[in-house]
């Protein structure tokens, strides 16, 4: 795993035409040849001079054709206007256009990109963006390194869907996941925080099986090793989850 994002932005060039502003609030654009995508809008207004200075710095006069926002949370959507207005770009998200449920292509001579609707976990307008001449997928808020991307706290039903969307995620065998906040991760880590839910289940029904109280459950239920450098992981999001988990099983949601 790459280093702890901080306040001050990293720039990161994954291929040719092909940038991620990494922080806590992660923006991406890549030239398709003669126009650009943006991915994601941040949070801050005050962040637009510092990332339009950075697109001209890496894709000099290409101007910025559409801004793809995979969900409209306002830490996704604050530039949204800023792009509009300064480049006259077309805002695309799953309220402003009807995505197909086999997505929409944004293609020019340099590279294509598949946006692909998976609502229903993070929102009902989750939306991924896939480059497969790239090798880079992304996924928005639905990889939060090992934070549960669900609209409401776990349950039968929205965990088989989180592992029908993890499946596709999986299956699209990128080299790089550019997830919404943090670091840039690997299919290898999608993978592993499904096997994680299901271990954290497993240890939870057995507590509660066993009549173990909940201070008992959750010390079985300690963060694994091979996760413990993940972003914000042990602060505070393997905490976070494994309460989650542990409610939903009690309740016998889970």
């Amino acid at each position: 795993m790459t280093d702890s994002p901080t306040d001050s932005p990293a720039l990161l060039q994954l291929a040719d035409g092909l940038f991620v502003r990494q922080a806590v609030d992660n923006i991406a654009w890549f030239d398709l040849g003669g126009s650009a995508v943006v991915v994601d809008a941040l949070e801050h207004r005050g962040e637009a001079d510092a990332v339009a200075e950075a697109i001209a710095e890496t894709l000099g006069e290409t101007t910025v054709a559409f801004v793809i926002n995979t969900h409209t949370h306002p830490d996704h959507v604050a530039l949204n206007r800023f792009f509009r207005k300064r480049y006259g770009a077309e805002i695309v998200n799953a309220r402003t256009a009807e995505i197909p449920t086999d997505g929409r292509w944004f293609e020019g001579p340099l590279r294509r990109a598949l946006m692909l609707p998976m609502g229903g976990l993070h929102t009902d307008e989750d939306c991924i963006i896939h480059l497969p001449d790239d090798g880079v997928l992304f996924t928005g808020d639905l990889f939060g390194w090992g934070m549960i991307p669900l609209i409401r706290g776990p349950d039968a039903e929205t965990v088989r869907r989180l592992e029908q969307v993890y499946e596709r995620l999986i299956g699209l065998a990128a080299e790089r996941i550019v997830p919404g906040h943090g670091p840039l991760a690997t299919t290898a880590h999608l993978r592993r925080f499904v096997e994680y839910l299901r271990q954290m289940s497993e240890i939870a029904h057995a507590g509660v099986s066993a009549g173990r109280d909940d201070n008992e459950i959750l010390t079985d239920m300690a963060p694994p090793e091979d996760m413990s450098d993940w972003w914000r992981f042990r602060q505070w999001k393997h905490a976070d989850s494994a309460k989650k988990i542990l409610r939903a099983v009690r309740r016998r949601k889970l």
